[in-house]
């Protein structure tokens, strides 16, 4: 049995579970350990059920018997920390009944030959979408010039984030991403995410925009939603906006990217290769 660790927010969460859809591609009994997010409630706990049509195959598996199996088999719970392009690690034969797999796995690399199964597992369930998010879906669809543009602060501002994370898309970063997206389109309309809008208002200027501010608590995954909606994208360092680019399946699309994901780490793969850097100073 091949067990993969479920933890984080919803970009996160959709992360480890492309991994898992690989994993079960090449052995089906693998499942995913839901244990650790049965008391997660940051970033709205667990989501991935609810917003999208998934077939019911995780395996959470009781807290104490997890706690017995990481004692018995520990030498078999991998971290990521092997090179991102291959899964070779994960792909050797053992004769262990039980391998633990942790890690977060933020790569297209990880499951770039499923990709169109990652996609099609990813289809938001717009039966629980608000009104007002349905609304402007409808506008974003004939908006030819529709860019998404991320701004996450919140808890990127703590201490405890800010100095490795937080720092690194702040105004000049945003105005490199906004000079280089309006040299390659003309007259782009902005959609704006942010859980700090009146911060982005004040110090962002944008010609034509749209705020969007109601999608808060269990609605937040709509922000996701309606950013894949979108032509073209500017992101921070968020995988919730990595996702809403990703997910936009347009072959034309433009996606502006910080050049650095962390400010003391290096992410050589987080990118897909068409996905444009621009500096964060």
């Amino acid at each position: 049995m091949r067990l993969i660790k479920m933890i984080g927010g919803l970009g996160n969460q959709m992360f480890i579970y492309a991994f898992y859809l690989k994993m079960k591609h090449h052995y089906p009994d693998t499942n995913i350990d839901l244990s650790d997010m049965v008391h997660y409630k940051v970033h709205n706990g667990y989501e991935m059920n609810r917003i999208f049509d998934l077939s019911q195959t995780e395996f959470c598996i009781n807290r104490t018997l997890k706690k017995i199996l990481e004692f018995l088999f520990f030498k078999k719970i991998y971290e990521r920390r092997q090179d991102p392009s291959t899964l070779y690690p994960y792909e050797k034969r053992y004769f262990w009944p039980l391998l633990y797999f942790k890690g977060f796995y933020q790569s297209e690399r990880f499951f770039f030959d499923i990709k169109d199964d990652v996609r099609k597992a990813f289809s938001f369930n717009l039966n629980i979408a608000n009104p007002e998010s349905l609304e402007l879906l409808k506008q974003i669809e004939v908006d030819d010039q529709a860019v998404s543009i991320h701004i996450r602060r919140g808890d990127y501002l703590l201490p405890r984030h800010w100095a490795n994370t937080g720092s690194v898309c702040q105004l000049p970063y945003y105005k490199n991403a906004i000079a280089e997206m309006e040299n390659r389109i003309t007259g782009p309309s902005y959609y704006v995410f942010s859980d700090d809008i009146s911060w982005v208002k004040e110090n962002i200027p944008l010609k034509k925009a749209v705020y969007v501010t109601w999608n808060k608590g269990e609605d937040s995954w709509q922000d996701m939603m309606l950013m894949s909606h979108c032509r073209h994208h500017i992101i921070c360092n968020s995988t919730f906006s990595w996702w809403g680019a990703w997910l936009n399946p347009r072959k034309e699309k433009i996606v502006i990217a910080p050049c650095r994901w962390f400010q003391h780490k290096e992410t050589p793969d987080m990118y897909p290769k068409e996905w444009i850097k621009v500096p964060i100073n």
